[in-house]
């Protein structure tokens, strides 16, 4: 999709350019594993003219806004709730915006052309892995979860959705994965 000189792309969600019907960053929620799965990763984009407005899950508020502001609007080129190449570059894809992507979420992403005398096409270089995840439970594991929500073990702590507006996952969590989730202060007790 080629966008106009100062003009908008509607909300898209990430399609394998070969087969649009593909969509490429969309898990299921079965596996053939038995474990549960999500993908984690970054996005690159090029040209620098492109803003590029994520949105996680799709159809919900761009993240990034002050309180009491209005919501961002891609269509006016918002100076807020973007990305860019300058932020995430084609060839090396940043965490300026670390996607944590469960099973049965959907992102999409709008874009703005900021170029006032050209049109372009943006284009992504999706640097995502997979992860199988194998749960801990407080009866088998309990030591082992204070361990890690004390940082004594190194573990990686992430936020699926934004920092300032993360998706709830009890849902996903009790329902397809078959675990209870628990609080931070719970996990630091041994898992009680």
């Amino acid at each position: 999709m080629e966008i106009t000189a100062s003009n908008t792309q509607a909300e898209l969600r990430f399609r394998d350019p070969r087969n649009p019907k593909n969509e490429i960053l969309y898990l299921d929620i079965s596996t053939n594993s038995g474990y549960p799965w999500f993908f984690h990763g970054a996005i690159g984009i090029k040209p620098q003219y492109i803003n590029m407005y994520p949105r996680f899950p799709e159809g919900k508020d761009i993240p990034g806004k002050f309180p009491n502001l209005d919501p961002i609007k891609p269509a006016s080129g918002d100076d807020l709730g973007y990305v860019n190449s300058l932020n995430s570059p084609y060839d090396e894809p940043t965490d300026y915006v670390e996607y944590v992507i469960p099973p049965g979420l959907h992102i999409g992403a709008e874009y703005y052309n900021k170029d006032e005398a050209r049109t372009h096409q943006p284009v992504m270089n999706l640097l995502f892995a997979l992860y199988w995840v194998q749960m801990f439970t407080k009866e088998k594991q309990g030591n082992l979860i204070r361990r890690i929500a004390a940082r004594e073990v190194p573990a990686a702590f992430l936020t699926v959705g934004f920092g300032d507006v993360p998706q709830e996952l009890g849902d996903i969590l009790k329902k397809d994965w078959r675990v209870e989730p628990m609080s931070l202060e719970q996990a630091l007790g041994g898992g009680g």
